[in-house]
């Protein structure tokens, strides 16, 4: 099976647009003797559940990445975005100005789901080779438990729907608990995982396999605290020996090495992109320079995070010297050398944007994300051919590795193999091994390695949930860079304030409430089992 699935296609059969989530269409406006004829079909009935669970396209990748601007991790300079009223604590459950003004507009929708309900059930009319057939049956369900998995770890309860609907039943279905979701979605891809394949040939390539299916459990299990089963699913997929870590952390998100053979050894699933066809998302990231958005903005407290590479303190004169090398290829920071020009947010000079400089699309907090993008002289320049393509990374073996130490910490057993995990993840980017062997001490180790390992890749706010520190980190203004002066000749930093400046207004969180996003308000109008069952504070 050689097709590659992930040129969107928009077919009839599963392109929805009704304004209640659940709400299912008359039953004759998809005739299934047109959209499940052959092979082919199936493939492009099997792309748009891809589509529609938003694993490709800028919903998945571009929010995901996004999902940082809601934690400490990073600041959103658009005010008027999503990120910004959910880390203001000024989010709602309606609409504002025919607005929505959270991630609910993305991950509450059941289309994905409806798209898979409709294609299990009706897939097996295709004549076709039944292996492929069963292959694709446990991708849709791979999928549906994808979709399920993060509205679990959105919103908490919610419908669960396993069947296409007749017209008006959408109204029935009250929330599913929390367990019952969990429970549906680990069976799914324990039984999905013996079907799936070990590996994809190329032109497969961004299609489920048993190694994402089996990442996908695992993570799902550390988010729910199952963390015996988290560490058993972990474990398999090292034991697959399928993945390892690739040699060059930077350069496992550039898109010149994604068609490295060698590349794809860390990589277990991403969306795949094909230009000019189906472009990335990766405009949004790039500094005003390149011509990009801007619309991540590392905050001082992610600096921060990265530890000295030897163990020492922070020099405060000099706090961008000697750090994790994870820090270099993460964050563009003053006085840095980037894209053959020394990066100066400090001041009103050259091409970079000065912090508090009344340009829309400048970092407010003076850093700048450079994990994703690489060099590139001008994106507002390119045409559509040089249009970028950048796969986003939906799970990676380093993300695997840091689950099954934490599982394993959790349990307060197996120290020593925890220890040797982390020191995996930490040895790739040539970071010294962990030294405090303690339960505690490997907690906060394995804490922070996620922070720095996994920066922007849109994990952060689940592990925020996890570890329920919101109001801990959540809480209180953004900070960014020290006010000063940048050589623009060595890159030498001079600060003229102790101070790191105050970006935006203050971020509240509120520990009985922010833990889930709200159920949209549309639907528990239009539905008589969800009234009333919306979730605490909202």
């Amino acid at each position: 099976m050689k097709s590659n699935i992930y040129i969107p296609i928009i077919i009839a059969c599963i392109s929805l647009s009704s304004c209640v989530k659940l709400k299912r269409d008359a039953m004759d406006a998809y005739p299934v003797d047109k959209y499940f004829t052959s092979e082919q079909a199936a493939l492009q009935n099997l792309a748009a559940i891809y589509q529609n669970t938003k694993m490709s396209g800028f919903f998945e990748d571009g929010n995901a990445i996004l999902m940082d601007d809601i934690t400490d991790n990073g600041y959103n300079p658009f005010s008027n975005q999503w990120p910004s009223y959910i880390a203001l604590g000024s989010g709602t459950a309606a609409k504002i100005d025919g607005r929505y003004v959270d991630l609910y507009r993305t991950y509450f929708p059941y289309t994905g789901i409806r798209s898979a309900n409709y294609f299990l059930e009706n897939v097996d009319k295709v004549p076709m080779d039944e292996e492929k057939k069963n292959i694709m049956k446990a991708e849709a369900r791979f999928l549906r438990a994808f979709d399920y998995a993060r509205k679990l770890m959105c919103f908490g309860g919610v419908p669960l729907v396993t069947k296409v609907l007749a017209y008006g039943d959408e109204t029935k279905i009250g929330r599913s608990t929390e367990e019952e979701i969990a429970a549906f979605v680990k069976n799914e891809l324990a039984e999905v995982a013996d079907i799936l394949p070990l590996k994809r040939e190329d032109e497969e390539l961004g299609r489920a396999t048993k190694g994402a299916a089996l990442a996908l459990k695992a993570r799902l299990e550390l988010f729910t605290r199952d963390y015996v089963n988290a560490a058993k699913d972990a474990k398999s997929i090292i034991d697959l020996n399928q993945y390892e870590l690739f040699n060059d952390y930077e350069g496992l998100f550039w898109e010149k090495n994604q068609k490295n053979e060698d590349r794809n050894n860390e990589v277990i699933l991403e969306v795949k992109y094909t230009p000019p066809t189906w472009g990335s998302w990766i405009d949004a990231l790039y500094t005003v320079a390149e011509g990009g958005w801007n619309s991540v903005n590392p905050t001082q407290s992610m600096v921060d995070a990265y530890e000295t590479k030897n163990g020492s303190t922070v020099n405060p004169d000099k706090p961008y010297d000697n750090r994790d090398p994870r820090f270099y290829a993460t964050i563009i920071f003053p006085g840095q050398t980037w894209n053959g020009r020394i990066f100066n947010s400090l001041e009103p000079v050259g091409p970079d944007e000065y912090y508090n400089s009344s340009q829309g699309n400048r970092s407010r907090t003076g850093y700048c994300l450079r994990k994703y993008c690489a060099p590139v002289e001008n994106l507002t320049k390119q045409s559509p051919e040089e249009a970028q393509g950048l796969n986003f990374i939906v799970f990676r073996y380093a993300e695997v590795l840091l689950t099954y130490a934490e599982a394993l910490i959790e349990q307060g057993s197996n120290l020593g193999e925890a220890a040797s995990a982390i020191n995996k993840v930490r040895a790739r980017a040539g970071m010294p091994p962990v030294t405090n062997m303690s339960q505690e001490g490997l907690r906060q180790k394995v804490r922070n390695e996620r922070r720095v390992e996994l920066a922007f890749e849109g994990l952060r706010w689940y592990d925020i949930k996890r570890w329920k520190i919101g109001g801990q980190v959540m809480n209180g203004p953004v900070h960014g860079v020290r006010p000063g002066k940048v050589n623009m000749t060595t890159g030498a930093v001079t600060f003229s304030s102790a101070n790191h400046i105050t970006v935006g207004d203050v971020r509240v969180f509120n520990e009985g409430r922010d833990y889930y996003f709200p159920i949209p308000q549309e639907d528990i109008d239009a539905s008589e089992a969800l009234k009333g069952h919306q979730n605490p504070g909202w």
